[in-house]
């Protein structure tokens, strides 16, 4: 009995120790598990997972509230140990909590996620820009489904926009940017939701801000010294000083500044510049600028140009208005070059208007030739600028040369009109017309018998302003011409001469020798000097001749070619006249016949080279003329004459 009990004890003893065995057999894992970092945060932001307790070497994928996500790396693998390391990005989801999960295919491991809202601005880009700027704010981690709202942090804390927020949780909203002084304003958003998600509570990354930037503006954009005109500008700090300034000058005028922004109304300095000038508002660390052109007074001339003496209108405008009319453009306060112009005090009416005034453009030199600068100036110092360019009158001789006793016209332009300027030919007066009222003159002019062969000179000036000018005129010499100035013996020819004494005899002569050819009969000389004679050309040798017309004491010569006759057609086609019949040639438009059978109707004298021909043969011949040779068939043949 004792024995069987031993036995059954040690039975039981054996069965203990071998499943202690088997369970020792077995490997040991921990759980799966996953750490999310952070474990809140908005759309958009990554989150860094830790994993462990895994297969090793087992392949992982996440999903974020159960839809899965992408993960970086794109492929997660354990490590031999079951570990691993890797990040996903929030999703697009409304706020609340959320349950990330990590899968190897065996084993599961969940954590949460706090998604929650969160505003940015997307526009514009830099986030910062005046008071009025167009923005654009985009929500995300809002609650579904109800309306959202983006605020503005001012004094007021005014909404820029709402939007119904999507199945998501985000919104976009477009708003203009609230009164506000300058730096850095919080924007958040806030939604409908139970209990409603706002921005306002969370940390600064989930909300945004804008940076306001002080302005500055003037209207009008352009004015005159001494104009009221309107500066004002938003954005600036509440309460403070803003400090203006034009043209780097301070102005006098403090703006006045409501909230954030400042209004003023100052009177344009007299003393800036004509031209673009830069208005800067300065409040310690804060600046705008913006520009204001300063228009010059108005001052105008009617005429623009003209010579010395011209009357001119003055007109002038943009002075300083001043309700009691005392404002006077002083003596001396007009000039013209810089010289006093006015003798007498210009009135300015209450619109700054100066009274028209008339003068006379200063005639010496004080007014020079050229761009002159007139200048007109009140007692407050505006000052107005235009110009009147001084022209030098002009005068001109038709023609400009010519034989005693001819007539010419003398022309001008840019007198003064109604003056009378005198006309004088080497200094003794010839005319005195009146310029018109363009200020052009003309006259008629008669060279004197007398006057002497060469230059004279024509001027004219007037008596009032110093204004003058000249021009050159040439009396000519005898002379002759010869028409035609060629041609055979017994030409026809006319011989013209000028410039002799008045009814002389005038004797022509050809030929340069010791004894020339001498006509008998003799041209006469008219009241002017001037003869013409028609004579015929004597049967000199040919060459060019010297004709020389005299009346005893002027001699004046030219040359006439007296060149050889032609050779007669009857000579030049003597070679064949056994073989003439009769030729034909086509000159100007009419042919020409020669026939040597009928001498008296034939009327073609000679060939001459260049010329074509129609010749006919009764037989086949060849023609021999000086160096030349021409074929003939029997009948007619064209022949281009050498």
């Amino acid at each position: 009995m004792k024995i069987k009990t031993r036995i059954i004890t040690l039975l039981a003893v054996l069965a203990i120790l071998g499943t202690l065995l088997a369970v020792a057999a077995v490997p040991a894992y921990a759980a799966a598990g996953i750490t999310p970092t952070p474990q809140q945060g908005k759309v958009g932001s990554p989150i860094s997972i830790g994993a462990a307790g895994f297969a090793g070497l087992s392949p992982l994928s996440a999903t974020f509230g159960g839809v899965p996500v992408t993960t970086t790396p794109a492929t997660v693998t354990t490590l031999s140990d079951g570990s691993a390391t890797f990040s996903i990005v929030v999703p697009a989801r409304p706020a609340g909590n959320y349950t990330i999960a990590v899968t190897d295919g065996a084993n599961v491991a969940t954590n949460w996620f706090v998604v929650q809202p969160a505003v940015s601005i997307t526009a514009p880009t830099s986030k910062q820009g005046p008071v009025g700027t167009t923005i654009t704010v985009t929500g995300t981690g809002f609650t579904a489904g109800v309306t959202g709202f983006v605020k503005f942090e001012n004094p007021g804390n005014g909404t820029l926009g709402s939007a119904l927020i999507d199945s998501t949780g985000s919104f976009q909203i477009v708003g203009v940017v609230p009164a506000s002084s300058a730096g850095a304003h919080k924007v958040w958003g806030v939604d409908l939701g139970s209990p409603p998600q706002t921005t306002y509570t969370l940390s600064a990354a989930n909300n945004d801000s804008f940076n306001v930037t002080p302005t500055v503006a003037v209207s009008p954009s352009s004015g005159l010294p001494a104009s009221i005109v309107n500066v004002t500008g938003s954005g600036w700090t509440y309460p403070g000083t803003v400090t203006l300034y034009l043209g780097g000058t301070a102005w006098t005028t403090t703006p006045v500044k409501a909230d954030n922004t400042i209004s003023a109304s100052p009177q344009v300095l007299t003393t800036a510049a004509t031209g673009i000038n830069q208005v800067s508002a300065v409040e310690g660390l804060l600046s705008a600028t913006a520009t204001f052109t300063v228009q010059a007074a108005g001052l105008s001339v009617n005429p623009t140009s003209g010579p010395r003496g011209t009357t001119v209108l003055i007109t002038g405008n943009a002075f300083k208005a001043t309700p009691l009319a005392d404002n006077v453009i002083a003596v001396g306060n007009l000039t013209f070059a810089g010289i006093k112009w006015a003798t007498t005090a210009i009135t300015i009416d209450t619109s700054g208007t100066m009274q028209p005034t008339t003068l006379a453009v200063f005639g010496n030199t004080s007014a020079a030739l050229g761009v002159n600068q007139i200048v007109a100036g009140d007692k407050y110092g505006i000052t107005a600028l235009a110009t009147f360019t001084v022209t030098k009158p002009t005068l001109t001789v038709n023609p400009t040369t010519g034989l005693k006793g001819s007539t010419v016209v003398v022309q001008g332009s840019g007198w003064v009109p109604g003056k009378v300027v005198n006309i004088s030919l080497d200094a003794v007066l010839a005319a005195s017309p009146v310029a018109d009222s363009s200020g052009n003159i003309a006259a008629t002019v008669i060279i004197a018998i007398d006057a002497a062969a060469g230059q004279h000179i024509f001027t004219a000036a007037d008596a009032y302003s110093n204004n003058s000018d000249a021009v050159t005129f040439t009396v000519g010499g005898v002379g002759i011409t010869v028409s035609p100035t060629s041609g055979v013996a017994t030409t026809t020819v006319v011989l013209a001469g000028t410039g002799f004494g008045a009814y002389f005899p005038i004797t022509v002569k050809i030929g340069a020798g010791a004894t020339p050819y001498i006509l008998t009969s003799q041209a006469l000389s008219d009241a002017n000097g001037a003869f013409t004679y028609t004579f015929t050309m004597p049967g000199l040798a040919p060459g060019v001749q010297v004709l020389q017309a005299t009346d005893g004491s002027l001699t004046a010569t030219t040359f006439f070619t007296i060149i050889p006759a032609p050779v007669s057609v009857g000579i030049q086609l003597a070679g064949i006249s056994s073989q003439l019949v009769r030729v034909w040639g086509y000159t100007n438009g009419t042919w020409y016949l020669y026939d040597p059978a009928d001498l008296a109707g034939s009327d073609l004298t000679t060939l001459v080279p260049g010329a074509g021909y129609w010749i006919n043969a009764n037989a086949a011949c060849t023609l021999i003329y000086n160096i030349y040779s021409y074929s003939l068939n029997a009948g007619w043949n064209l022949v281009g004459w050498r």
